[in-house]
């Protein structure tokens, strides 16, 4: 019997921990931080934001997918991956929120990158939603749905893109809500008709391009179920 080298427990115990579901929440030290560093960053970007109007108005759709996720842990635990990820699409909707989206230091490199006048920095974010959320989605289109097919794919994307409609509609009643002179300054039209279409397209490139991952993923973990099944 060969036992693994140190190496391949590590690797082990990393895997384990990051692709996981049964981790218990005192365990997850890898959790804890993502938590912890996220909630810091946050703190930072709910410090003298440029307009309070457009801040509360973004965090109050992040807060409340917040608690969504709270609520869901236990009957419905992710792998740390897909929380990590998540993090980071909210860390980027919270630093967009703080500079009102439009006026974000990475949209003014862009500008002058690009010669352009109009920010992208919403594209982006809207992009990476797509393309990070869409780890988690389809975690739970496994853990609940059990879909171990094609459908798992065509569950997820569908998601994906109604999520992405849906974020949409819920910005511009949000902002008319709060206030009607603030919706269209918040929603970041700027002077582009078809803002929340594009908005969409870069949400579902960015779910495809989250697909191709997860097919090359399965590939690979196939061919690798062969090696191991011809090795014994």
């Amino acid at each position: 019997m060969v036992l693994p080298s140190a190496k391949q427990r590590h690797t082990a115990n990393w895997s384990k921990l990051l692709k996981s579901h049964q981790i218990r929440f005192k365990e997850n030290w890898l959790l804890k931080v993502t938590i912890s560093a996220f909630s810091i960053f946050w703190i930072f970007m709910a410090i003298r934001p440029l307009d309070w109007k457009v801040w509360l108005v973004e965090n109050t759709l992040l807060v409340s997918g917040i608690i969504l996720l709270v609520w869901t842990y236990r009957i419905l635990p992710l792998t740390n991956v897909s929380y990590i990820l998540i993090a980071a699409f909210l860390a980027m909707h919270a630093y967009g929120g703080h500079f009102s989206y439009q006026f974000t230091p990475v949209d003014d490199w862009m500008k002058k990158i690009l010669h352009t006048d109009r920010g992208y920095y919403d594209r982006i974010v809207h992009f990476a939603f797509g393309l990070f959320i869409a780890f988690p989605v389809r975690e739970a289109v496994l853990y609940v749905l059990k879909m171990r097919h094609a459908g798992q794919y065509v569950v997820t994307f569908a998601f994906i893109v109604a999520a992405s409609g849906l974020f949409e509609l819920l910005e511009m009643w949000a902002a008319v809500l709060f206030d009607p002179k603030l919706a269209a300054k918040y929603i970041g039209m700027q002077g582009d008709v078809f803002d929340s279409h594009k908005d969409m397209t870069m949400s579902l490139i960015g779910v495809v391009l989250a697909l191709g991952l997860f097919g090359i993923q399965r590939r690979i973990g196939h061919k690798l179920s062969r090696s191991r099944s011809s090795m014994k």
